[in-house]
């Protein structure tokens, strides 16, 4: 056994794994390609930058963040840095529609512990649509969390995959025609749908006042940026 370890320490003093810029890129920005454009698209739409740039410039300190809006990730990072300890929460393996209930329970156990720290799930329509039964019990429990949902009518992040495997034009990927809005007022929640920038501050000043969830809806570009 102790020759066998020794073995195992002189393989893995010899091995250095070269990342590629790639890799390096997904290990410190927790995706492989960079922010998209800065401005408005040609429908007029904010981009993903313009979003969390503003939600960062009136968020409280300690604002916590539950991210499930995967092409928009390099965006957020860029635009609203994780600086503060225990500020953001994300699934680490795909685990699709983890983050609307996630954000529910660390509201709830902030609210517990007595830290009342704000919460901001910041969810992309796709991933919305996996657990979105969870805003009831979010409402129920008088959850003060600002869900905030980056609409681009589309499954973004699996037309990027479908590009990188070479295989673009899969169907079922535009997910247009349902009304967000409805759906969360209808689990009790506020919601609205926003495209200007100081509309949007103030909503999310408000939301964290409130003794229910609060979703927003905020059309934002359709950019399928490349993954590699």
């Amino acid at each position: 056994m102790v020759l066998c370890l020794e073995n195992l320490k002189a393989l893995l003093g010899n091995h250095r794994p070269k990342l590629t810029k790639a890799r390096e890129t997904v290990a410190h920005h927790m995706a492989p390609h960079g922010p998209a454009a800065a401005q408005r698209d040609g429908e007029g739409r904010l981009t993903a930058a313009q979003l969390f740039r503003a939600l960062n410039q009136i968020r409280p300190a300690n604002t916590i963040v539950v991210e499930e809006s995967p092409l928009n990730i390099p965006d957020l990072h860029t635009e609203w840095p994780s600086i503060e300890p225990d500020t953001f929460y994300t699934a680490a393996s795909g685990i699709l529609g983890w983050s609307l209930p996630a954000a529910a329970g660390i509201a709830l156990a902030e609210r517990d512990a007595g830290r009342n720290r704000p919460v901001v799930a910041i969810i992309g329509e796709g991933s919305f649509q996996y657990s979105v039964q969870s805003l009831w019990t979010a409402a129920q429990l008088r959850l003060p969390i600002f869900f905030v949902e980056p609409r681009n009518d589309e499954y973004a992040i699996l037309k990027a995959f479908a590009v990188a495997e070479e295989s673009p034009g899969v169907p079922g990927m535009d997910i247009p025609g349902f009304d967000i809005v409805s759906i969360a007022k209808g689990y009790g929640c506020d919601a609205a749908r926003l495209d200007d920038v100081e509309a949007i501050k103030k909503a999310a000043a408000a939301a964290w006042t409130k003794s229910k969830p609060t979703v927003l809806e905020v059309p934002i570009s359709k950019q399928v940026p490349p993954l590699l």
